[in-house]
């Protein structure tokens, strides 16, 4: 995004400037973003605010004493991490006038991980703010949820279509509903073609061939694809067997972001031959 602030963000960073203008920014911060709208932009832009950081390094790779930055470790937010960042919350500021830290997709803080940070958000030391940032705020602790102040992110399909046809960017119908109505979504120009993928699969290309190709994609966003593309298929005249499929798919793609131990391949493999069975039975039903 070359440091392009996104317009949707403006709100939100505007009432987090103003609350630190005038010394009300609380603590706990919770920054709600769907997947496809900018959340790691929103809040690394946040951060750097704070800070008064004007660097173009990835946040990753700055070395700053007073800023903290927590990614998840694989699928899930480790313990480890959550303890280094509470040692760095105690300490005082160095150069910045506050302390920030930051915990990217905090949905995936694993139990003993969420449990460790819940003191320190409760009372965060002087001059120090946490910001949480995560597409899915329902899965929060109900503890973590309950010690933030929420800052969300208004999502207007149509904000994201006038920003894309003002990069020049026409989308159908069809791929905006794949991608979740989100425009950053569109522009990824590496994602993977689903659409040619199911045509090669269902006429007849060998299922472990299709299943080697899918593994060499991003599974959870691939997955979250296809279930939106088959409940916008059901927009005029619902299919039952399809819609408990999109839930199968579901179901994989929360084991895949969720857990370090799932088996991408056998659960590819699962998917696979079920969706050969559902096209089987709708061949038959239009026979």
């Amino acid at each position: 995004m070359s440091g392009e602030i996104l317009p949707w963000h403006q709100p939100i960073l505007e009432k987090l400037q103003n609350r630190a203008n005038a010394n009300t920014l609380p603590g706990a911060i919770a920054l709600i973003c769907g997947e496809g709208w900018g959340g790691h932009e929103l809040i690394e832009t946040a951060a750097f605010a704070l800070l008064g950081l004007t660097s173009q390094q990835p946040p990753h790779e700055i070395a700053h004493p007073d800023f903290c930055w927590v990614v998840p470790d694989g699928a899930v937010i480790k313990i480890d991490q959550v303890r280094k960042l509470n040692a760095f919350a105690v300490q005082t500021p160095q150069i910045s006038t506050c302390k920030v830290a930051v915990i990217v997709d905090a949905h995936l803080l694993n139990t003993n991980a969420a449990n460790t940070l819940l003191k320190t958000l409760e009372e965060p030391p002087q001059n120090t703010h946490i910001l949480l940032s995560t597409p899915h705020w329902g899965r929060l602790l109900p503890t973590i949820r309950s010690r933030c102040q929420r800052f969300q992110v208004a999502q207007s399909a149509e904000d994201g279509t006038k920003w894309l046809a003002a990069k020049g960017v026409q989308v159908s119908a069809q791929t905006f509903a794949q991608s979740g109505y989100a425009p950053l979504r569109v522009l990824e120009e590496e994602r993977f073609d689903l659409a040619g993928w199911l045509s090669d699969l269902e006429s007849g290309r060998d299922p472990s061939t299709s299943i080697a190709d899918i593994l060499e994609a991003d599974l959870v966003d691939t997955l979250s694809c296809w279930y939106r593309d088959i409940i916008w298929q059901q927009h005029e005249n619902a299919n039952r067997t399809l819609l408990a499929f999109a839930d199968e798919i579901n179901q994989t793609r929360l084991q895949l972001e969720t857990s370090n131990a799932a088996n991408a391949r056998l659960l590819m493999e699962r998917l696979v031959y079920q969706w050969m069975q559902v096209v089987r039975l709708q061949r038959q039903r239009s026979g």
